[in-house]
C-alpha cells in the first residue's frame, strides 16, 4: 500500500494518490491532520471508490504553510463470514489437538478456539502461536489466531485441579450486549460440569449448535456453543436463562463474545506542506470555479450582536435578551488585471454558491473562512483602463457537510485512467457523460 500527495496549483488542490490497497478493501477513508492527534475527513473521503486497489481524491481544504497529513484507511465493508467448523474433541485430563475446519479456509481469516477443562481449578495452557481472547476463568478460554501457510490444528494442554463450585441443575445464565453495528456475529460459549440427557434450548436468533459433552473421565460436562448469522444484523443480545434438563446440581458458565468487521485492512500516511503565494475562493460543489484572487482590500471585522432591548414601564433599566453573537462580516476587494479576467471572475461568482476563501498564512490579514457573497459591485478607476476591482460583501456560514463534494476530473486524469479508446467508450455510456465527468467552466445561462 502506498500514498503519494501531491500540491497542484491549477485549483489549489492537494492531490492524495494511493495504490495498492488490499484486495478485500471496499473502498478508502481519507482523513486530514496537522497535528497528528485530531482527524477530520477530508471532504469526498468518506467512502472512495477504487478501482484495482487505487483511488485519489483533491483536498481543497488544507492549511496552508503548515505540515498536512493525510491517513488513508483501507476499509472492508462486508459482514462477517462463517467459513466452517472444526471437529468437537474432547480427552481424559490430556493434550488435546482439535482439527481446523475442513475445506478451503481464505488466508487471513480469524480462527476461534474454545477450550473447557471440568475441573474449575484447571489452567488451559495457550497453544502456540494463538492469542488468549476471552479468559477470566483459567477452566474455560476462548482462543484466536489468524490463518495463513502454515497454520496447523492447535495442541492444547491443560494443569491443576480442585473441586470447584456448585449452582442450579438446570439454569444456565448467559450475559447480554448491545453493539450498534450491522453485519456483527454473536458466538454464545456455554459450559455446565454434568452431562445432561437433553441438550439446551439457545436463545432466539442463535443457531448452529456445536459442541457435546464429554464422558472420558469418571464425570461428565458439556461443551456447547451457537453463533448468530451475520445477515439477520442482531445489535442487542439480552442476558437471560437456559434450562438444561437431566443431571443433578453443577458449575455452569456462559461467555458472550461479538465478532466484527475489522476496523481496516491496511492504513498508509503522507505528509505535505502546501504553499500558495496568493488567496484562493474555492468552490467546493464546482472545483473548476475555484479561483486565485489579487486582495487589493479588506474592510474591517464586525460581528453582530443578537440582543433584543425591552423598557418596562415603572423601571429605569431595561431587560436584555441576548444570545450569541453573529458570524464575521466583512468586504474583500478583489482586483482583476484584464476584462477578459473580470469577466472570467465574473462568471465563477454566479452560481451563488457558499463559497470557501482560503489565505496562503495563518497570520494573513484576509481570513480563512466559509462565506456567502452578498450583492457584488464591479468597478474602475480610469475611463480606458481594463483594471476592474470587484468588493465582495462576505458574510461567514457553516461549511457544508463532508459528503458535499465534486470530483475534479481533468482531460489528464482520462489518459491516466483508461489505457485505450475502447476503455473510454465501456466506462461512459456518451460522449456527454464523458464531458460531463472533464469539467473546465461552468456558463450560467441568463
Amino acid at each position: 500500500m502506498s500514498t503519494t500527495t501531491t500540491y497542484l496549483d491549477d485549483l489549489g488542490r492537494v492531490r492524495v494518490a494511493f495504490t495498492g490497497l488490499n484486495t478485500d478493501a471496499d473502498y478508502a477513508l481519507v482523513e486530514r491532520s496537522t497535528d497528528g492527534i485530531t482527524w477530520t475527513t477530508v471532504r469526498g473521503g468518506d467512502k472512495v471508490g477504487l478501482t484495482a486497489g487505487a483511488g485519489k481524491l483533491d483536498d481543497y481544504e488544507f492549511t496552508a504553510g503548515v505540515a498536512n497529513t493525510y491517513r488513508v484507511t483501507a476499509v472492508d465493508s462486508a459482514t462477517v463470514t462463517h467459513f466452517g467448523v472444526g471437529t468437537f474433541t474432547t480427552g481424559n485430563n490430556a493434550t488435546l489437538t482439535p482439527p481446523l475446519p475442513a475445506g478451503s479456509i481464505p488466508t487471513g481469516a480469524m480462527l476461534v478456539l474454545t477450550v473447557t477443562h471440568r475441573n474449575t481449578a484447571a489452567t488451559i495452557t495457550t497453544p502456540a502461536g494463538w492469542t488468549l481472547l476471552a479468559g477470566g476463568a483459567g477452566h474455560m478460554a476462548v482462543f484466536y489466531r489468524t490463518y495463513g501457510a502454515g497454520v496447523t490444528a492447535p495442541s492444547v494442554a491443560f494443569s491443576g485441579g480442585a473441586a470447584g463450585d456448585s449452582c442450579s441443575a438446570q439454569n444456565v445464565a448467559y450475559p447480554g450486549a448491545t453493539l450498534a453495528q450491522d453485519g456483527v456475529v454473536w458466538l454464545l460459549d456455554t459450559w455446565k460440569q454434568i452431562q445432561p440427557t437433553t441438550a439446551a434450548v439457545p436463545p432466539a436468533s442463535f443457531a448452529d449448535q456445536q459442541g457435546g459433552s464429554n464422558s472420558a473421565g469418571a464425570n461428565g460436562e458439556t461443551h456447547v456453543s451457537w453463533r448468530t448469522d451475520a445477515t439477520a444484523n442482531v445489535r442487542t443480545v439480552t442476558a437471560g436463562t437456559m434450562t438444561w434438563t437431566g443431571g443433578g446440581a453443577a458449575v455452569s458458565k456462559a461467555r458472550l463474545l461479538r465478532m466484527t468487521r475489522r476496523p481496516n485492512v491496511g492504513v498508509e500516511t503522507s505528509a505535505i506542506t502546501p504553499v500558495l503565494d496568493s488567496v484562493w475562493i474555492k468552490n467546493v460543489r464546482r472545483p473548476s470555479l475555484n479561483r486565485k484572487v489579487t486582495v487589493s482590500g479588506i474592510s474591517e471585522i464586525t460581528r453582530p450582536a443578537r440582543v433584543a432591548i425591552i423598557d418596562v414601564i415603572g423601571r429605569t433599566y431595561p431587560l436584555a435578551i441576548n444570545d450569541v453573537r453573529g458570524s464575521r462580516r466583512l468586504t474583500l476587494t478583489v482586483t482583476t488585471p484584464s476584462l477578459a479576467a473580470a469577466a472570467d471572475f465574473d462568471n465563477a461568482l454566479l452560481t451563488g454558491h457558499a463559497v470557501f476563501i482560503q489565505a496562503p498564512e495563518l497570520d494573513c490579514a484576509v481570513p480563512t473562512l466559509y462565506a456567502t457573497i452578498g450583492d457584488t459591485a464591479q468597478r474602475k478607476t480610469s475611463a480606458r483602463g481594463v483594471r476592474r476591482y470587484f468588493d465582495l460583501p462576505v458574510t461567514e456560514v457553516a461549511a457544508p457537510a463532508s459528503t458535499v463534494y465534486s470530483d475534479t476530473f481533468t482531460y489528464a486524469d482520462v489518459l491516466a485512467t483508461y489505457a485505450t479508446i475502447a476503455d473510454v467508450i465501456a466506462a461512459n455510456a456518451s460522449y456527454s457523460a464523458l464531458v460531463d465527468k472533464v469539467s473546465t467552466a461552468v456558463v450560467i445561462v441568463p
